[in-house]
């Protein structure tokens, strides 16, 4: 091996018997290489793979940090070396080598992998987001890019971006069990048990020593109180993993329940619960609670049995009854964050902030939200305390809404932290929120934010405030219209009859309520025979439908493009009138005039029994008198109307 063609053929050699499965043979032609040729790279790499694959990570990793130190080397040896970090534990390490890799070669499909990994596992999870999204750029046809996407899209909370990436990766390998089983973890989390048990089923009969499967399908029968399958299934998990912490912690769980159970519940319990699953999912309340009540009527009864009697109850509005049995669930199952966050929105309905909120923190332990805020872990999250001097990091993490109506909170959390504050929105928000705290950086989800101290999501706020009924709404008028938006649109409206009404009849289809909460345009028939010009603002397929006949409406959904469109049009209508939906929370920003139509047991914020919300003063509340009865709440609607329009006022 005197010439260059000499260990060009070396090496060909030691590749030929590393593929070939002849370890010893190709580390012989590397240490020929190396006695010969000190410190060559691609020798140290193979030998780096093959210490690997022998179960010396420590000499794998000397022999690539020894080939990685040459003058010239491939980025896929810094990958490689960036993932042995991984697998030892030493995160940072292969960060740094990752982005060594990618420097070296912005191409390299396995060092953006390894990196976004290793970003995730270190929860920082945008940035992960972004690197994998660079995976899926450069060889789309990978099933396992989108898998991997897709787990980190579950883990930011992004629920429909992250589906969309699994369906992909199922398309591309319809029978890999590990994004079946991953599919089934997401919509176990969204609360779809069905459609997750059949992708779970599906899993295990393509891999039955699945590990991750069969915790799934513990999960599943546990959420559907099916006690008798998730012990069947528990002991097929104990036989495959049986020191796994999360083995014991179900182990724990199970036997908890069912001791509960036992102490006074009727042999077909399971039956019951099959029985009750539909009454539920159809409105049928009182039938709910009919089946239900005899399982309890001793006092004690199986938790579950408890748990979907607190949903019939709290959907008829008997919340007295509701909070005592969610706190009893609380009381035997303290680490149950379902449970603790279902006493949380009772809380915060009934009006007890101070309490509602030290619970609503627990939405982050919930499967289908434990990882939604784990944006960023490499700084402690903000516990109130003051901050002289650093930077704190407040993100969003849930509806459009939700961010209009608590970034109210942002100035008295910078008066309380003396912090410099840095506001992570999603991008559709971001000019409007800009706007309204020019001295703040506002950056759209997915930049990399500078460096940080702390970090809060944006719904934890006023539990840190210590934001009490009393003192809302803390801040009025926050957000104020483009000018050159209003502009624009003072010009496409000139012309139309007054009172201008924009109208939104429903909400985001993905929203758990919102077969509660949403309408048809045609109920809005009782408006017909109101003088007013209807605005019809709804965005999204519903924006489709038409008005009734005889409406006065002017079709405006096509030509709004964003949040800065709609809070112009807001600001220059004389009237909101929508479904609880993110307009209403802009109108109630803007401090515009709003009337919200809200189901019988409306979300938590709107409180219950009364006609105005301490959020947003001026803003009307039309409830529903009864479970579904929108009829009723239209017409009354359509008379308040009129008579608001009959009523002379100034300007």
């Amino acid at each position: 091996m005197t010439t260059q063609m000499t260990l060009q053929e070396a090496l060909r050699l030691a590749w030929q018997h590393w593929n070939a499965g002849q370890a010893p043979q190709a580390e012989h032609y590397c240490r020929q290489i190396l006695a010969q040729h000190a410190g060559q790279p691609d020798a140290l790499h193979l030998l780096g793979l093959i210490a690997h694959a022998c179960g010396h990570l420590d000499r794998a990793i000397a022999h690539l940090r020894e080939a990685c130190s040459a003058p010239q080397f491939s980025a896929l040896y810094a990958s490689n070396l960036a993932e042995m970090y991984r697998q030892k534990g030493e995160r940072a390490e292969g960060e740094h080598w990752a982005r060594k890799a990618i420097s070296l070669d912005p191409t390299l499909v396995n060092g953006w992998n390894n990196l976004g990994i290793l970003l995730q596992e270190q929860e920082k999870l945008v940035e992960s987001v972004l690197c994998l999204e660079k995976v899926v750029a450069l060889t789309p046809g990978a099933a396992q890019a989108h898998g991997n996407l897709a787990n980190t899209l579950r883990r930011l909370g992004r629920v429909d971006d992250a589906l969309a990436h699994y369906q992909r990766a199922l398309a591309l390998a319809p029978d890999e069990p590990s994004i079946h089983n991953n599919v089934a973890g997401l919509l176990l989390d969204s609360g779809n048990t069905e459609q997750a048990l059949a992708h779970c089923q599906r899993a295990l009969q393509q891999e039955p020593r699945l590990v991750g499967g069969w915790m799934t399908l513990v999960n599943i029968y546990l959420a559907r109180g099916d006690l008798t399958a998730a012990e069947q299934a528990l002991v097929r998990l104990q036989g495959l993993a049986p020191q796994h912490p999360a083995t014991q912690q179900k182990q724990a769980q199970l036997r908890q329940l069912q001791g509960r159970n036992r102490q006074a519940a009727p042999a077909d319990f399971s039956g019951v619960l099959q029985q009750v699953q539909p009454l539920l999912d159809e409105g049928r309340y009182l039938a709910a609670e009919t089946l239900l009540r005899p399982f309890v009527s001793s006092g004690n009864g199986p938790l579950a049995i408890w748990q979907r009697l607190a949903l019939a109850l709290r959907a008829q509005g008997k919340l007295e009854e509701t909070l005592a049995i969610q706190k009893m669930l609380v009381d035997h199952l303290p680490g149950d964050a379902v449970a603790r966050f279902d006493l949380a929105e009772t809380l915060l309905l009934t009006g007890d902030l101070p309490n509602g909120w030290r619970e609503y923190r627990h939405r982050y332990q919930m499967p289908h939200t434990r990882d939604m805020s784990r944006r960023v872990q490499q700084a402690p999250r903000w516990q109130g305390q003051p901050l002289p001097g650093k930077t704190l990091l407040i993100f969003d993490e849930q509806g459009f809404g939700d961010t209009l109506q608590f970034i109210r909170f942002v100035q008295q959390a910078k008066r309380q932290s003396l912090a410099r504050i840095v506001l992570d929105v999603h991008p559709q928000l971001l000019a409007l929120i800009r706007r309204a705290f020019p001295d703040e950086q506002v950056l759209g989800r997915g930049e990399l934010p500078p460096a940080f101290d702390a970090y809060c999501e944006l719904m934890d706020l006023p539990g840190l405030l210590n934001i009490q009924l009393a003192d809302l709404p803390a801040a009025t008028g926050y957000l104020h219209a483009d000018p050159q938006r209003l502009a624009h649109w003072q010009a496409r409206l000139a012309g139309l009859p007054r009172p201008w009404v924009a109208l939104v009849w429903a909400g985001r289809p993905t929203h758990v309520n919102d077969r509660r909460r949403s309408l048809s345009l045609a109920q809005f028939a009782p408006f017909v025979r109101t003088d007013a010009t209807f605005l019809l603002i709804q965005k999204g397929d519903a924006s489709q439908q038409t008005p009734p006949e005889g409406m006065r409406a002017e079709a405006l959904s096509a030509e709004i493009e964003d949040f800065d469109d709609t809070a112009a049009i807001l600001s220059l209508a004389d009237l909101l009138i929508s479904v609880d939906s993110s307009p209403v929370h802009l109108a109630g920003a803007l401090q515009r005039p709003c009337w919200t139509l809200l189901p019988f047991i409306p979300d938590w914020r709107w409180l219950m029994q009364r006609d105005d919300s301490p959020w947003y003063p001026g803003m009307r509340l039309f409830r529903q008198p009864a479970i579904d009865d929108w009829a009723t709440t239209l017409e009354n609607t359509a008379s308040a109307l009129q008579a608001w329009i009959e009523t002379p006022r100034e300007g």
